[in-house]
């Protein structure tokens, strides 16, 4: 393969300009009442911040900063499995339960934000989700099978916590990962890829009607596929159409964030004091494994940003940042998002064996930034050390 490629779809700077895009299209399909009208102010920041996107993203790429080596690193498959199932049989016996098995048999789950073991249950989901990355990378670059099922198999775990969040991350890089090592027609894998996310989409709202099911009807099943419709409000011009109702749960997911985001924008008064500067940097900034504690030492709790609903609960990576300092609050967010960015993109090295991985997780976090800030959410945001931290002496390398 030409290590002098350049992939213009794995450009993180060009990601963030499509995740911020896809929500304002589906907000003109206008299919729910709850939505506000977006504002001015923020569509024009947002346009700002694609623009400068755009720039550095260009100059990254006359830079070659993303190439591609084929190269990976032979790691002991066996024991790093074996660690990381054992330490999910601990963080089940921990919490006493395996919350897929609680659901099947109508218990409701009362913890689906955590799981596992203080700071030990972290580690191990993050990495976990880098493994089943990363094995998908090796087997791409060796085609050793037993690679491939390495990667399916760290699957059973997010399922076994219900945790579609991870799911969807983990599925998120893997495809990140492909999309930066094939060599075929791009456009013929655009298309299989509309497909499959059409199908994805469908069995993500299946599996949405079955934890609202859980948590809200359990002694009427049949109403499951009503449920969001209902709550989400629902306009004539979505019910009226031939579009399964599982959908509705992907558009109100992919676009409630950016709702959320304007109606805190326009119902939250903002205080600009010491406090609210100290709890900005501690909850966006930081990994929030670490910014609870602080929050805790300090007594400074994370305020709740104003929602179009209460069961809508993400607003972007901007809406903490609108709480604590308004829209000084949101630019400071996005400079160090892209800082975060540049210097990644400009101190990992596409010889490092985890560079696609460390990529990819990267994308994923400027891909999901559209729900929530993925700069301090720690099950993500960590992964991008282990590139850095594997590549010290573990291992031979390999190069395709």
């Amino acid at each position: 393969m030409d290590k002098r490629r350049i992939v213009i779809d794995c450009n993180p700077f060009f990601i963030y300009v499509v995740c911020f895009s896809v929500p304002i299209l589906l907000y003109l399909l206008d299919w729910s009442y709850l939505y506000p009208k977006l504002s001015a102010s923020l569509i024009g920041f947002l346009g700002v911040t694609f623009l400068i996107s755009i720039v550095i993203g260009v100059y990254v790429n006359r830079k070659r900063a993303l190439r591609y080596m084929g190269t990976v690193k032979k790691l002991n498959l066996i024991n790093i499995l074996i660690a990381i199932t054992i330490g999910n049989i601990m963080n089940f016996i921990y919490e006493g339960q395996i919350p897929l098995f609680a659901i099947i048999n109508l218990v409701t789950i009362e913890k689906y934000g955590s799981f596992g073991l203080p700071t030990f249950g972290v580690l191990i989901s993050t990495l976990g989700s880098f493994m089943t990355s990363y094995f998908f990378y090796y087997y791409i670059v060796t085609r050793d099978k037993k690679y491939l099922f390495a990667s399916l198999y760290l699957f059973i775990f997010p399922i076994l916590i219900f945790s579609r969040g991870t799911v969807l991350l983990n599925l998120s890089t893997m495809l990140f990962v492909y999309l930066f090592s094939i060599k075929t027609n791009r456009l013929k894998v655009y298309a299989r890829l509309g497909v499959f996310l059409v199908l994805l989409l469908l069995v993500f709202g299946y599996a949405g009607n079955l934890r609202s099911n859980n948590q809200m009807s359990k002694e009427d099943s049949s109403t499951a596929r009503k449920i969001m419709l209902e709550l989400g409000q629902a306009k004539p011009a979505f019910t009226n159409t031939a579009i399964p109702p599982e959908f509705f749960w992907s558009y109100i997911y992919m676009s409630s964030p950016l709702a959320n985001l304007q109606y805190n924008i326009n119902t939250y008064r903002v205080e600009y004091n010491f406090k609210s500067a100290f709890r900005y940097f501690n909850y966006e900034i930081i990994f929030d494994s670490i910014s609870k504690r602080i929050g805790e030492l300090f007594e400074i709790k994370r305020p709740f940003n104003n929602l179009i609903a209460p069961y809508l609960t993400v607003g972007t990576i901007y809406s903490g940042a609108y709480t604590d300092l308004g829209w000084l609050g949101m630019t400071l967010t996005f400079c160090s998002l892209m800082l975060i960015a540049f210097i990644y993109v400009a101190v990992i090295k596409p010889s490092n064996p985890y560079y696609t991985v460390g990529l990819a997780v990267l994308n994923t976090i400027m891909l999901f930034n559209l729900f929530d800030n993925m700069i301090s959410f720690t099950p993500l945001s960590f992964q991008l050390l282990y590139p850095f931290i594997f590549s010290l002496k573990f291992g031979k390398n390999i190069t395709s």
